[in-house]
Order: structure tokens, then sequence, then C-alpha cells
């Protein structure tokens, strides 16, 4: 698979308030895909990552992170509906075999951490001796243990955020437990699984390997990875590769702005197979949507310019959860401005493995431009990677030499925080002698013809929307 491009295929807000209005077609989300899996080959996707599709506490208006039964995937009469919010669970495997005719891979969006919409609730004793009341106790009535005869309790969790008995919210740890030994705090919300306990651990290895090997999808991304058990997380992975003939793909969200912070949580994880969202360089797209990076040093920034772990990076603007239309949790916004120079960035890069955004692709009017700029990634991003002398403060270059597999491959890329309008002008070395070329992006009209030595004065245009130049050879 050469230069591969993972599309996320859903956003928070999907089939809710302007966006049912405006895109109805996205009621139904498995068949859409289904629907669309020609266009996503033709385009030059490679994976969708899909949204959990198993159903949630809020049944068919649940997102998919509040996670009531891992095994109704749209199928049984469960929290008011037998669909999720994307379909049912023939629509979801439909869609499945489309991806898969079309040479599409497909990754599962794994919830791990927690379990919410509990049936009943029991009493316990907490660490602290006193008495609670607590909803966890999952009976999953509606599958009448279909897959899996498990049947969850307290002694299945470690601890909740809420005691009815004191009608309080907290951190409430069971009696005789202890919070997993996770990378980062084991408890972020809901009933947290606890992973010392043989049967949760069975049954979510199981699940896994029948997502693989029965549904049919081929890897996942592990949402909030950095609060699951870091052994059980590596060990889920190796199960269900080993229980595989496929080669499977794994992405942690491990959610850390910190380069260092990130390399210490794959150290600890352990497992080659892994790969972790590159939330440090989305900071950097953070700071060129306001204006204020400093573009000398893009190209150290990230885990996928970090020597010996840029193989583990997979690159983005924004997802679900640093995009939102109303203010979150996680105190993020969206990268409003500039969002095609970061884009570009990642497309281009030799390293990471980048991912675009369903809300950016169709939502917001951008498909047709990131388009060209896939196009432009899929043709000519070729080759070694290379640093250009002439990057300053507000102007960043960077070229790909190509290579005899790809003939006509090789590019100079060009992005700018300048917003005045005016052409940016870089003396830059392309490493190919005495060549035309011509802007891809087509935001620059001229061409330029490299010297004997591989020089020419490439151009950028210094706007907000438009300063992006994609500058490959003239064939």
């Amino acid at each position: 698979m050469e230069n591969p491009i993972i599309m996320q295929a859903f956003y928070w807000e999907m089939n809710t308030g302007r966006y049912a209005d405006e895109f109805p077609e996205e009621s139904g989300l498995w068949n859409l895909l289904a629907d669309r899996a020609a266009e996503f080959k033709e385009t030059g996707f490679d994976f969708l990552w899909f949204p959990p599709a198993n159903k949630g506490a809020a049944g068919a208006l649940d997102v998919g992170y509040g996670t009531y039964d891992l095994w109704d995937l749209g199928e049984f009469e469960q929290k008011g509906n037998i669909r999720t919010k994307y379909g049912k669970k023939e629509e979801l495997e439909n869609a499945l075999k489309k991806l898969h005719d079309n040479g599409i891979r497909t990754l599962y969006d794994a919830v791990l951490n927690h379990r919410m919409g509990a049936d009943e609730k029991e009493s316990v004793i907490l660490k602290d001796g006193k008495k609670a009341e607590v909803w966890t106790k999952f009976n999953f009535p509606g599958r009448k243990g279909k897959y899996s005869s498990l049947r969850l309790d307290w002694t299945n969790f470690d601890g909740v955020d809420w005691n009815e008995r004191s009608d309080e919210e907290g951190e409430f740890l069971f009696k005789h437990k202890n919070w997993d030994n996770s990378f980062e705090d084991d408890y972020l919300m809901g009933a947290d699984l606890d992973y010392e306990n043989q049967a949760v651990r069975e049954d979510i290895i199981n699940w896994g390997i029948w997502i693989i090997n029965e549904i049919g999808f081929d890897g996942f991304r592990f949402d909030a990875s950095k609060h699951v058990d870091d052994k059980f997380l590596a060990n889920f992975i190796n199960e269900t590769d080993e229980a595989s003939n496929k080669e499977l793909f794994f992405i942690g969200e491990s959610w850390v702005n910190d380069t260092e912070s990130l390399k210490n949580y794959i150290t600890k994880i352990d497992n080659k197979k892994l790969h972790v969202f590159d939330f440090p360089l989305r900071q950097a797209f953070v700071e060129m949507m306001h204006g204020n990076l400093d573009m000398r040093w893009f190209g150290d920034r990230g885990l996928v310019n970090t020597d010996d772990y840029s193989s583990y990076a997979v690159t983005f603007v924004d997802n679900h959860d640093t995009d939102r239309d109303a203010d979150n949790e996680y105190g993020t916004s969206s990268i409003s401005s500039r969002k095609y120079q970061a884009y570009t960035y990642i497309l281009m890069r030799r390293e990471g493995i980048p991912v675009i955004f369903w809300k950016d692709y169709y939502n917001r009017g951008m498909k047709d431009k990131l388009d060209k700029i896939i196009e432009a990634r899929k043709k000519f991003a070729y080759g070694d990677g290379l640093e250009s002398d002439s990057n300053d403060e507000n102007t960043y270059s960077y070229i790909r030499t190509g290579d005899k597999e790809h003939p006509g491959s090789g590019l100079i890329m060009m992005i700018t925080q300048h917003d005045s309008g005016e052409i940016i002008r870089k003396i830059i070395n392309s490493a190919k002698a005495s060549t035309e070329y011509y802007d891809f992006s087509g935001n620059i009209k001229d061409t330029v013809k490299t010297d004997e030595n591989g020089s020419g004065e490439f151009m950028v245009k210094g706007s907000a929307g438009e300063g992006y130049s994609i500058w490959v050879p003239k064939g």
C-alpha cells in the first residue's frame, strides 16, 4: 500500500440539528458508506475509520462512546431501538463488503475503558468502607446471551462516578479493588472496567476476534487508550492479530500534546503494531491557525518528525473531539484557519499516515481542493523528504526528491502564514536540474524552471485560504 490515507467517516454532530437538514443522506451512515465505496477508492482512500458500531446507552442517539453492549451491532431491541445511530447490523456488514470489494480496509473505534447505561443498580462497599448504590448491572436483556453469556455486575468494574445512595458525583473505588495500571489515570467516566478480572479480559478479547474474523473489520482505533490497562491493550493487539490471517492496523488515542510524553506512552505499551495519533503535531497547527508558529522549526514538530518514532505517527488536523460546534470538555477548538496548509503538510510528508476528517471533506465544502492534495500525494509524494534552507518564521518549504519507481514524481511543498495577498518567493533546490514545475494546487498560475543545479524561484500566495502550493514536474 503506497502513501496510505485514512478517512475518519463520522463527526460528533452527524445527523443532528442543521446537519440532519443539510445532509439527510447521513441518517443511515452504513448505507451511505456502501454507496460511496467506489468513490472512496477513486479518490485514493485506503482506510475508513468507523465510529463505534455497537449499542450505546443513548440507543439510536448515541455517537457510540457511551458503550452499553459491545456485542450488539444494531441487531437487538435494546435501549429503545434495534439500530444504532448509524444503522443495523446487516447494513454494517453490507458496507464492509462493498468497501472490501473496492480494496478499502476498515477500522473499528473500540471503546474499552468503560460501560454506561446499566440496567440495574446494586449495593456495594467502597474502598473507604462506606456503602454505595451504583449502576453496575448489565443484563443485556435483548441479546439473551447470543455471542456472549457474560453479564456484568460490580465485580467486573473498579469503580464508578455516581453514588445513588448519597446522590453524589465523584470517583468511587470499590472495596478490594485497585485502579488498573494505565499510562494516565485509569478512571475516565462511567463504570470503569476491571482488567484484573479474567472474565472481562476474556470476553473483550473474544469480542475483538469476532469483530475481525466474523464481522470483517481490519483493525481498531482505541478510544482513550491512555486510560486503558497497558498490559491488556498490548495483549488485545497480540491476541486479535494472531487470530487473523489479515494484516491488522491499530491506532491508540493517547491524547497528549507533548512529544516526549507520547514517546513514553509508546515505550510503555511496548507493542510495535500500535500506532498513535500525533497530537503534538496538531498543536503546531493550532499555532499556525493563529499565525504565531515559528516555521523555521516546523520540520521538527510532532512525533512524525522524531527519529525512531516517526513510523508510529498517524497525523491529523481535526477529529470528532477537537472539532465540535459547541464548546467541549477538552477545551479545544477546530483548526478554523489555514486548514489547507495543515492538510498539505500531513499529506506531502514522507513520514506519517494522514487522516482526512469527514466534516471537513463533505460538510465544509473542502472536498474539491482536498481531492487535489490527495491526488498529489498519490502521484508525486515519493522519494526522500528534505527540509529547505529557505524556511523562515512565516513560510515553510519541503522537498520530495521522487524515485525511479514513480516516474515524474517529486515535489516542492510550500505553506505560509502570511495573509497580505502578496506572492512569497523563495529560492529552493528541488533536487531536479533543468526541470519545469507547475503548482498542482492551482493557487499559482506561473511555472518555474530550475537551473542546472536544481534551484528555482518557487512561489506561494500570502493568503490564509490559499497559502499553500504543491509544485510538481511538468510532464
